[in-house]
């Protein structure tokens, strides 16, 4: 479920006892945009879209029991984005049933339920070129033998299984799920048949899976929104263990999405989910108040979590600066700037400056889309006081694959610690450093910014 299926909703599922977890919706182009990373901060791999921002985030807890689920309308485009995720889950699901507008209108999801050879081009050509197993997700149309048709047509492209909600793509969850129709398709496919769909109407506890199963005649359930509510819906009482209270899921989720850095928006959506019935509750209110991860561990007693995990992270970040091995200079062919100091033209910045260091991470979100940068503002701050500009000095560590800048100001050098992805955000991260540093305003929004367009 798009917002849902993060890594650690899915992290917390698989701890309560989900056999697999799949990921949110990923759209093959941006798949396709993002860089294949390896995020030692997180021990985790992360896609990443050239501003930085997730698109898709794993780590070895969930290596062998997560499925990517990919949007895609194209055969060779769903491909390379396949190949680009394979190695880093166990399965590709392609989602043929999602009714949301954009994936409509992207030719994706329902759309291609009435295009069959576009569904069969597709499935074929990644079953036959993927080293992983492929699956597909649908769901079923208006006439019960026009979705029987389209199921045995998924069959003969040599999918491993068929996940179907038992829904129309025009109805909603108010509408009733029809268990009957993913029994007949059951009955009429070889393949195993993963059965969607029962939370509204069946699903509150760990016995309805299994009745919602023998419901439907499928092989195994897909639990969507009940696991939305509570992802500890999968403990089964063989286990012995007294069935957490909400809260204290929430709290555990909650650890999980500091710990593996899921953004406020995100974590504070999945926390209101789970709190869909005390939409009236102090707590619910003050959840919904919060304006960051770390008013949210306020607001649910683990500051010191927070507080522990921050400080793990800047740990890191320090020594990963001590280990880097020595950089490359970017544009090396070029002598490197010199600073004025003292009237010796011949002695470098890193020898001559006073430096100043610090660890703050620039993410672009959390700055307006044609607002004031970090790099704008100190260049203004320049042109009102009538100062030389600033002047940015950027390395690679190739290794870390990770841009480390300087900038020095008014005979000083400022530099962040905190590596980035691409030289661009290196500088704007220097230049935080800087204002920082002489304590002038740095155009942070306190919530994230969004575009307007």
């Amino acid at each position: 479920m798009v917002r849902i299926s993060t890594h650690p909703l899915r992290l917390l599922a698989l701890k309560y006892g989900a056999d697999y977890v799949f990921s949110e919706e990923l759209i093959d182009q941006r798949i396709l945009r993002s860089t294949r990373v390896v995020n030692d901060e997180l021990n985790t791999v992360d896609f990443l879209l050239p501003d930085g921002s997730v698109t898709f985030r794993t780590s070895a807890e969930e290596r062998k029991r997560v499925v990517a689920q990919l949007g895609t309308p194209d055969a060779k485009q769903g491909l390379n984005a396949a190949k680009m995720l394979e190695n880093d889950v166990v399965a590709i699901d392609v989602n043929m049933g999602c009714p949301k507008e954009y994936s409509i209108k992207g030719g994706m999801g329902a759309a291609l339920l009435t295009q069959p050879d576009k569904v069969k081009d597709i499935l074929t050509c990644l079953t036959t070129s993927l080293r992983v197993p492929v699956t597909c997700k649908i769901r079923i149309l208006p006439k019960l033998e026009d979705t029987l048709a389209l199921a045995k047509l998924i069959e003969s492209t040599g999918v491993a299984a068929l996940t179907v909600h038992g829904r129309t793509p025009g109805e909603r969850p108010r509408h009733r799920n029809h268990d009957e129709v993913i029994r007949a398709i059951s009955e009429t496919v070889s393949i195993p048949v993963i059965a969607n769909g029962g939370s509204r109407d069946t699903i509150r506890l760990y016995e309805d899976i299994e009745f919602f199963r023998q419901q439907t005649g499928a092989a195994a359930v897909m639990v969507a929104r009940a696991a939305m509510w509570n992802p500890s819906i999968f403990l089964s009482p063989k286990h012995d263990r007294v069935p957490p209270l909400l809260h204290d899921v929430v709290r555990e989720f909650l650890t999980l999405a500091v710990r593996y850095d899921l953004h406020a928006t995100g974590t504070k959506y999945c926390i209101q989910q789970m709190l869909h019935l005390e939409g009236d509750t102090p707590l619910f209110l003050d959840t919904l108040a919060a304006k960051d991860a770390e008013e949210l561990c306020s607001v649910w007693g683990v500051s010191s979590m927070y507080k522990a995990e921050m400080t793990r992270r800047s740990n890191l970040l320090k020594l990963a600066h001590m280990k880097r091995p020595a950089p490359v200079l970017l544009n090396s062919e070029m002598a490197p700037k010199r600073c004025r100091l003292n009237g010796d033209s011949n002695v470098s910045d890193e020898q001559d400056c006073d430096t100043i260091r610090m660890c703050l991470p620039f993410e672009r979100r959390y700055w307006p889309m044609h607002g004031a940068t970090p790099k704008q503002l100190l260049h203004e701050y320049c042109n009102q006081k009538k100062l030389e500009p600033p002047e940015f000095n950027t390395i690679e560590d190739r290794e870390a694959r990770l841009f480390y800048s300087t900038v020095r100001f008014e005979r000083k050098l400022y530099e962040n610690i905190s590596g980035c992805k691409s030289k661009k955000y290196s500088e704007q991260a220097a230049a935080l450093v800087c204002l920082e540093a002489l304590g002038l305003p740095n155009g942070k929004c306190e919530r994230k910014a969004v575009s307007t367009t």
